[in-house]
């Protein structure tokens, strides 16, 4: 009886303990994804001034030109990163992650610098 109850005490703490490292690796990699964001931000403000990409009424990036390998790249990892965050902030906050790209894209077309190309919800493309 003893050793059972020490047993399910030893699987309860273990328990806590998972979860609470779980609860810090998602911290951990939330606080990873914006710090990629953050350092590519240069990079894609500059993509997107240039024209060769816009930002879509999805809130990822999307290709209007052609694109050498390294601009590829960048639209790519930052749309990866973009997506996953996306979907740690659906989690948390019961909505769906195509509804928080939507609101993310509905705040970048607020916040847009002039001669971005951007799409509103009505597919339309326009330039700021």
């Amino acid at each position: 009886m003893m050793k059972t109850i020490k047993w399910t005490l030893i699987v309860f703490l273990a328990a806590i303990a998972l979860g609470l490292s779980t609860d810090a690796s998602a911290q951990n990699d939330e606080a990873s994804i914006k710090q990629r964001l953050l350092e590519r931000l240069k990079s894609v403000d500059a993509l997107k001034i240039s024209g060769v990409v816009g930002e879509n009424n999805k809130g990822f990036l999307e290709q209007r030109d052609a694109l050498d390998p390294q601009q590829t790249k960048t639209m790519n990892e930052e749309n990866a990163d973009r997506r996953a965050l996306y979907a740690i902030l659906a989690k948390r906050l019961g909505l769906s992650v195509t509804v928080v790209g939507q609101g993310r894209a509905e705040s970048i077309r607020n916040k847009s610098a002039p001669k971005v190309w951007l799409q509103g919800p009505s597919r339309k493309w326009y330039q700021k």
